[in-house]
């Protein structure tokens, strides 16, 4: 809703075919660059003057530069469908960047420079604004009523982050949500949650946890196995045994012991080069299995709750030893890892939502498809009932 969506894959395949070219480029030209120091090695200077080397060099600049681009475009992508999803969960209109600083956990700085970049390239239907002296992000027209689905009282938004009816106790209550000419209504299924730890674990945690074990022992085998072929082959340069064997064996297509020495140096600059990807693989999985271990610790925790709202700060009171358990929320609930599941801020209290439901263009009362533009007056043409009705317990 707050999403250029068009955009967003317009960007999302430029991410794609940049990816594709720059691996090919660097890939390419290194190989070129290296070919000419192995070539003359013992003439740096001619290497480095040679016709192709600047081009090859430059060549392989850039493309690491458009790599490191791709990556950053892609994470602000990510961070755009983040404060996308934000602000469909809010119900006043007006989101105080402090807030969003703290459910980031980065600066008041850095979240209002990225939303003024993002209304540029991602993001639509909303201002940066100060208010009564506060910074805060103003959404267009945005529209909200409460209601308790057990009593069908009408409910005040700052009761409804209590997740209790003031009425009746009940923790079943929703907000019917009209911005624009879309309407969604928000509620919470956190009876679903209860005693279900894998509620709140994210799509294939199990198998991610596999995948991820898997490509630990596998990066840190080729890692060790590509390293000990490189100082094998590092150790045979000056060896005039081996390189006396190799020329003198008919099957060789090397005939002088410069260019065994050249093949030499191409096997160990080949072992060194997988070895370094390996572990940069090696190190990255290591730090996301913390992520994902963490996560079922936390899904855990969050299933033993039935309100539709908790503190922060109780999850200090888990058994688990998780390091800083906030941060880990953070970066669970960004990779997917955590799911039905948000950190947000209610009266300057920094609260995760538990299995909060957003259901777009449909009636709340009869769930029946809502067709065209909406307004405060529009009818379900199935039911009949107006979708920002509120009826008020007497």
């Amino acid at each position: 809703m707050y999403l250029k969506s068009k955009a967003l894959v317009a960007y999302k395949v430029k991410n794609i075919i940049l990816i594709i070219l720059s691996i090919l480029q660097i890939v390419a030209l290194t190989y070129i660059a290296l070919d000419l120091l192995v070539y003359y090695r013992n003439d740096i200077n001619t290497a480095l003057t040679a016709k192709a080397m600047p081009g090859a060099i430059r060549g392989t600049i850039i493309g690491v530069i458009v790599l490191l681009f791709v990556n950053l475009s892609r994470k602000l992508i990510g961070d755009a469908r983040f404060y996308s999803s934000y602000f469909e969960g809010d119900l006043s209109g007006q989101i105080p960047i402090k807030d969003l600083a703290e459910v980031t956990g980065r600066s008041e700085f850095r979240v209002g420079l990225e939303l003024r970049l993002f209304r540029i390239l991602y993001m639509k239907k909303f201002e940066i604004k100060t208010i009564d002296g506060i910074k805060q992000v103003e959404l267009f027209s945005k529209k909200t009523l409460c209601e308790c689905k057990n009593c069908g009282a009408g409910i005040e938004k700052k009761l409804y982050f209590t997740g209790q009816c003031p009425y009746c106790g009940s923790p079943d209550i929703f907000a019917k949500v009209l911005a624009g000419d879309r309407f969604y209504s928000i509620s919470n299924e956190v009876k679903q949650g209860v005693n279900r730890p894998t509620y709140y674990e994210g799509k294939a945690l199990a198998l991610k946890r596999v995948m991820s074990v898997l490509l630990i022992i596998v990066s840190a085998s080729i890692a060790v196995i590509s390293s000990a072929m490189a100082i094998d082959m590092l150790t045979k340069y000056n060896d005039k045994e081996y390189l006396t064997k190799i020329l003198l064996d008919p099957d060789s297509k090397l005939r002088s012991f410069d260019l065994i020495k050249a093949d030499i140096l191409h096997t160990v600059i080949l072992g060194g080069f997988f070895a370094v990807l390996m572990v940069i693989l090696f190190i990255r999985r290591l730090m996301r299995i913390r992520y994902i271990n963490a996560s079922g610790a936390f899904a855990k925790f969050f299933s033993k709750f039935q309100k539709p709202f908790i503190q922060a700060e109780e999850l200090n009171t888990m058994n688990a030893s998780s390091g800083k358990k906030l941060g880990k929320v953070r970066g669970a609930i960004r990779k997917g890892y955590l799911d039905h599941c948000t950190l947000e801020v209610h009266d300057a209290i920094l609260k995760i939502a538990l299995a909060k439901k957003i259901v777009k263009d449909h009636c709340p009362t009869c769930a029946s498809p809502i067709n065209g533009a909406v307004d405060e007056n529009y009818t379900c043409q199935y039911c009949g009932n107006k979708i920002m009705d509120v009826v008020v317990k007497k």
